[in-house]
């Protein structure tokens, strides 16, 4: 038998014209073209339009099983099995869509008794965990809305020790859900309004023991006071900015112990997951979002006078310090923190705490000029702030010890904005007499430094840059 004799010809219509190999589970699309499931599946979550017509294809799209093709393809198998050619199985029915239309429908049945059941939640999170088009899915079908409610029922709920724990397990799934597919930019400013109820559900979860909780609800109140009337974000209440704050707190003791929590790359809280069991969810991905939107949620609320004054007497200024001391510098996280330091640092008791705390001005000199023109700013801001209104003697000694001025005087010597560095300038002639007192301070630099016009500074840096 001859080499073209052994060669098997296979039917054009056979191949996927995306992966151009043989179909195993061909399903046609609305625009009439049949693909391979899984290579339609994986190219509508990058590009949700037709390979070949081009026809917008939404990522829920309704693929079609073609029976007749598959069958077809498998009988073709069969008869050249001899020529080493391999049976296609068939399919099992795909477990996302259909089983998901049935657990919502279900949920728009029976409301929060369909999440009261045992495996409801559990479900709908194996659900969630296939893919983007089930959490979309799930937000178009309003499940995000019916897990708040079922969230703020089973806070006010109070049970013996037994019925604490089923609580506290519906809770941790509700929450987690929650989490993976997250709440519409669109209605999340509404939700508030609508239901006073919830902030008050969310502080309590804010205030308990679970670290993991803690984490999920605070990207949820910030998804939820993101947009909404700032009339509410003024108003949040003590015990919220409390939580927050401990939060904070137990994500710096956990750094300082193993450091896994705050160097994971941050996500999307609806961002894709793919092939992971629920238990497999990556944790110090759910706290470094957390740790973000906490931040988030103090720069935003640290506008308004009388929450800079809760802030402080919750000890935020500390915790902050002490949160930028464990980071390993990342830059988005430094621009907050130095954000909301800058704006306690506008009240006296902020300024006080913050020179009370042995690493303040230490660690905002060793940011200075290290991070971004934002981060920059800001702490050029609180240096401006506790050497202008705080007790001399303090500030100068501590300025001296850490090497601020020596920072200072790079400001005034480098390529940066007149804003940074006028103010640099500022903080150096307030306390030039008291400059003289400390030897390891270059008093001679800084004289002329000051007596310098920035035009002439500049021409002097690009000439010791070679520009």
């Amino acid at each position: 038998m001859d080499h073209e004799e052994d060669e098997i010809e296979i039917p054009n219509y056979f191949i996927c014209p995306i992966s151009l190999e043989i179909m195993k589970d061909p399903v046609t699309t609305v625009s009439g073209i049949t693909y391979d499931r899984q290579s339609i599946v994986q190219w509508l979550e990058k590009v949700p339009s037709c390979p070949v017509t081009k026809q917008p294809l939404p990522l829920d799209s309704d693929l079609t099983p073609n029976h007749m093709l598959r069958r077809l393809i498998q009988h073709w198998c069969v008869e050249n099995a001899t020529r080493g050619v391999v049976r296609i199985p068939t399919p099992r029915a795909p477990p996302g869509k259909p089983n998901l239309i049935e657990e919502i429908k279900n949920l728009k049945k029976f409301g929060q008794e369909a999440l009261g059941k045992e495996d409801t939640l559990k479900k709908l999170e194996v659900l969630a965990m296939e893919g983007e088009r089930n959490r979309r899915l799930m937000c178009e079908e309003g499940v995000h809305k019916s897990l708040i409610l079922f969230v703020v029922k089973y806070t006010r709920e109070e049970e013996e020790e037994e019925g604490q724990r089923r609580i506290k397990g519906k809770l941790d799934e509700s929450l987690r859900l929650l989490h993976l597919i997250g709440v519409p930019l669109n209605e999340a400013r509404t939700i508030l309004i609508e239901n006073e109820r919830i902030l008050e559900s969310l502080t309590l979860v804010l205030n308990q023991q679970d670290f993991m909780n803690k984490a999920y609800t605070i990207v949820l109140l910030r998804n939820l006071t993101e947009n909404t009337s700032s009339h509410i974000v003024e108003r949040l209440s003590a015990e919220i900015f409390k939580g927050i704050i401990g939060f904070l707190k137990d994500v710096v003791s956990s750094s300082n112990r193993v450091n896994p929590s705050v160097c994971a790359t941050v996500q999307p809280s609806n961002s894709r997951v793919r092939n992971k069991a629920p238990s497999k969810l990556d944790h110090s991905v759910v706290i470094k979002q957390a740790v973000t939107a906490a931040l988030m949620i103090l720069l935003e609320t640290s506008s308004w006078s009388r929450n800079r004054t809760i802030l402080v007497d919750l000890g935020a200024v500390s915790e902050l310090i002490e949160l930028e001391i464990s980071s390993i510098g990342e830059k988005r996280t430094t621009e907050l923190v130095l954000g909301i330091l800058s704006r306690l640092c506008c009240c006296a008791n902020g300024r006080a705490e913050f020179l009370a705390h042995r690493g303040g001005i230490a660690i905002v000199t060793k940011r200075l000029l290290r991070v971004s023109a934002a981060a920059d700013d800001r702490a050029i801001s609180i240096l401006s702030s506790v050497s202008k209104y705080s007790p001399e003697s303090e500030v100068v000694e501590e300025m001296a010890s850490v090497r601020t001025v020596k920072k200072l005087c790079s400001v005034l010597s480098i390529d940066c904005s007149l804003s940074l560095k006028e103010k640099a300038k500022e903080i150096l002639r307030d306390h030039i007499d008291e400059w003289k007192k400390f030897p390891c301070i270059d008093v001679a630099l800084v004289t002329k430094l000051l007596s310098s016009s920035p035009k002439d500074l500049l021409t002097e840096y690009y000439s010791r840059v070679g520009v």
